[in-house]
């Protein structure tokens, strides 16, 4: 029952994603003057008619998952017959009747609502949880349960400041320390030299020594290591209330840029991969995704982590709509751009097949990516 909750929970948030997307092309859409025909929430057959704004119908639909927007001409002519490819009463026109602009505005208005929302999602976190903030020093963010030093007493948010082995001592100013000193003296008992809790980036001068018997390696579970702590890097800080805001916004775009360059950079390493002759084994599809999400408790750790799944998720949309691959966003606003030295003609007659082959490859590798998702669930 747990497992078909997230896979609920995982449905709802990608579907939220893609109905903006698909509202960011119809707001745009809206603004060119594009006769829209319909907004469906879900894919069809068409369950009914929701209602009505100007000429578009919104509709709920049978599939329950995502959304589309139908405009009139954007697969290019081909619609005279039916008397929908001249300009209303309204001004509304065919998407291929539109300028250059005015259809990459509309192609790419999707991609910025995916990113803007991200953005939106990052600041919303770092409002409540407060602004990350580096820190000096060896910070222990987390005390494993059961582990040596739990046992010792060692507690969470202090700073260790030495350890010491019979009569060696050594002054600890990084984390690198702490791993280098532990490693070397695995199934030794050694003392620790802590602060007393910290408060922001500021810790206590006084300290507190603690007696670990450190673990070996065949003692040591395989997610913790020999003294049982996690060291934490940063710390959530909270400013002013009138800071708070642009605070949270500001960090919110460096979080969501950041997202946008560890993508591209897995990306490349996923293509020198490929063309190195090998099979990335990191890639994941919906069921590898939601499985990752699972096994890292996002589903269960509470609204904000689930808001910080779906801002991650919303930016890597973003990213890979504007992969300029026939059949996405990308690939759309580059035949946008190779009309302008190819003609539009033959750009209309090139694009509608480009964009068939390029859905069925898309399809194609998802279906291959979920099948290695599911055996290596299988198989773990």
């Amino acid at each position: 029952m747990n497992i078909i909750f997230q896979i609920i929970i995982f449905i709802l948030v990608l579907s939220f994603l893609v109905i903006i997307h698909e509202m960011g092309h119809l707001l745009a859409a809206k603004w060119a003057k594009i006769k829209v025909e319909e907004f469906g929430i879900g894919y069809p057959p068409r369950a009914f008619k929701l209602f009505s704004w100007g000429k578009v119908i919104f509709s709920l639909n049978w599939i329950p998952f995502g959304g589309f927007v139908k405009m009139i001409g954007e697969d290019g002519p081909g619609q005279e017959e039916d008397g929908k490819d001249g300009a209303d009463d309204d001004g509304l026109a065919p998407f291929y009747k539109k300028s250059r602009f005015q259809r990459m505005v509309v192609i790419l208005a999707g991609v910025v609502v995916n990113f803007i929302f991200g953005i939106i999602a990052f600041s919303i976190i770092f409002g409540i949880k407060g602004i990350p903030v580096e820190i000096e020093g060896a910070r222990i963010g987390l005390v494993a349960p059961d582990s040596p030093a739990q046992m010792a007493g060692m507690e969470e948010n202090t700073q260790i400041k030495a350890l010491s082995f019979e009569d060696q001592t050594v002054e600890v100013s990084s984390i690198k320390d702490v791993v280098t000193f532990i490693d070397e003296h695995k199934g030794n008992e050694i003392t620790v030299t802590n602060t007393l809790p910290c408060d922001n980036e500021t810790c206590p001068s006084e300290t507190k020594k603690f007696i670990v018997k450190l673990r070996t390696d065949d003692e040591t579970p395989s997610d913790q290591g020999s003294l049982g702590v996690g060291f934490s890097d940063f710390i959530y800080k909270f400013y002013p209330w009138y800071e708070m805001p642009i605070r949270s916004i500001w960090f919110g775009i460096q979080q969501a840029f950041f997202m946008v360059l560890m993508i591209l950079g897995a990306l490349v390493g996923m293509v020198s991969q490929i063309a190195g002759g090998s099979i990335p084994q990191d890639v994941a599809g919906p069921v590898g995704i939601v499985d990752q999400a699972a096994s890292s408790g996002i589903f269960t750790e509470g609204l904000l982590s689930i808001l910080n799944f779906a801002a991650m998720i919303s930016i890597n949309l973003a990213v890979m709509n504007l992969l300029p691959i026939p059949a996405l966003d990308g690939g759309r606003a580059l035949f946008i751009i190779l009309e302008k030295f190819f003609g539009k003609k033959m750009i209309n007659k090139i694009e509608g097949y480009a964009n068939y082959g390029g859905m069925i490859a898309l399809l194609g590798l998802i279906v291959l990516i979920t099948g290695a998702d599911i055996f290596r669930i299988i198989t773990r």
